[in-house]
């Protein structure tokens, strides 16, 4: 019997059943190249016998809220299906192959999530720290800021759109991929200007890792002003405006009524 009682993979990877997921979490769980291991979280990889890289994300019930586990859907099938969703629309995040859960009864004991590896790749904050040419810098930021655009165009808010949370692939021309997004919802009608707002306040507000041509830049390419024809979809607004602890209220205030209204992926 399968230690998974829900299980499900990326439609375009067919291979990848229950039984055999189930095994090779099994033996990759004994490989003990832990990246972090925390109470409530382990993440590790693993090379995969065609040679390629595979990073799993398990996410535990502690005993006290044990109860409570099945109460709510788990955090990796919540990740999944946000990155799913962004991987079918062509956007640039860590690849979901598959997710899946154990429970007993409706009870869950623990979740994983596994994911293509994005390569040689480093978070956003390290590789500005590292010092670059200033104009790579504001190219990156740039980048940046349309990818965030093109996400909430797509109708998609991250709720948890921080610099930590996007990787840079160094090269020629470095790229971003977004990774962490388990409070990502979804909407059909993206004009909702106070969700680009939380979300931008997040990532280049009073308290982001960029300073002040960064976010110039980020701002720059969001609001489209090297294409006359890009619609204005902020009007004044620019981050920095709000403390800490009244982002995190207003994020918070957001993020439940996006969920209460149905608006999360799949």
């Amino acid at each position: 019997m399968s230690i998974f009682t829900n299980f499900e993979r990326h439609p375009e990877a067919p291979h990848l059943t229950r039984d055999l997921c189930a095994a090779r979490f099994r033996s990759s769980r004994n490989e003990e190249d832990f990246m972090k291991e925390e109470r409530e979280t382990c993440i590790w990889s693993s090379r995969e016998s065609d040679g390629s890289v595979h990073f799993h994300k398990e996410y535990r019930i502690p005993a006290a809220r044990f109860l409570f586990g099945g109460a709510a859907r788990s955090r990796a099938s919540r990740e999944y299906r946000a990155l799913l969703a962004m991987d079918l629309e062509g956007l640039p995040v860590a690849v979901p192959l598959w997710w899946a859960e154990s429970r007993v009864g409706p009870f869950l004991r623990f979740s994983v999530l596994v994911t293509r590896s994005l390569g040689e790749v480093m978070p956003l904050p390290d590789w500005l720290r590292q010092g670059h040419d200033r104009d790579e810098e504001l190219e990156l930021c740039a980048s940046l800021g349309r990818l965030a655009r093109r996400l909430r165009d797509l109708g998609f808010g991250h709720f948890r759109m921080q610099a930590k949370n996007f990787m840079v692939q160094p090269g020629e021309q470095p790229s971003l991929h977004m990774i962490d997004v388990p409070y990502a919802c979804r909407w059909k009608v993206p004009d909702r200007t106070a969700v680009r707002k939380v979300d931008l306040e997040d990532l280049a507000g009073a308290h982001s890792v960029f300073d002040e041509g960064q976010v110039e830049a980020l701002m720059a390419a969001y609001r489209g002003e090297e294409n006359p024809d890009c619609p204005d979809v902020l009007g004044s607004y620019h981050p920095g405006s709000r403390t800490r602890w009244g982002q995190k209220l207003r994020r918070i205030a957001y993020y439940l009524v996006a969920i209460w209204s149905g608006h999360r992926p799949g």
